[in-house]
């Protein structure tokens, strides 16, 4: 039976936990370049699966 996988909820809390570490996550001045592209290059494609997965739910709400 098509739908969200059972891995969406995992998704949508590693985005969430990825998020916040780049916020509050206490680094020097010198590596917080690095670690703001290194945590990027994980939050971009689980944001791009997480809007999947809103607009999946928007398209069942009306079917």
């Amino acid at each position: 039976m098509p739908g969200i996988p059972d891995g969406a909820s995992v998704a949508t809390a590693v985005l969430l936990l990825l998020l916040l570490l780049r916020d509050f996550l206490p680094v020097s001045e010198y590596w917080k370049n690095s670690v703001n592209v290194s945590l990027n290059m994980g939050i971009i494609p689980l944001l791009f699966s997480f809007c999947a997965i809103l607009l999946f739910k928007v398209v069942a709400l009306f079917y």
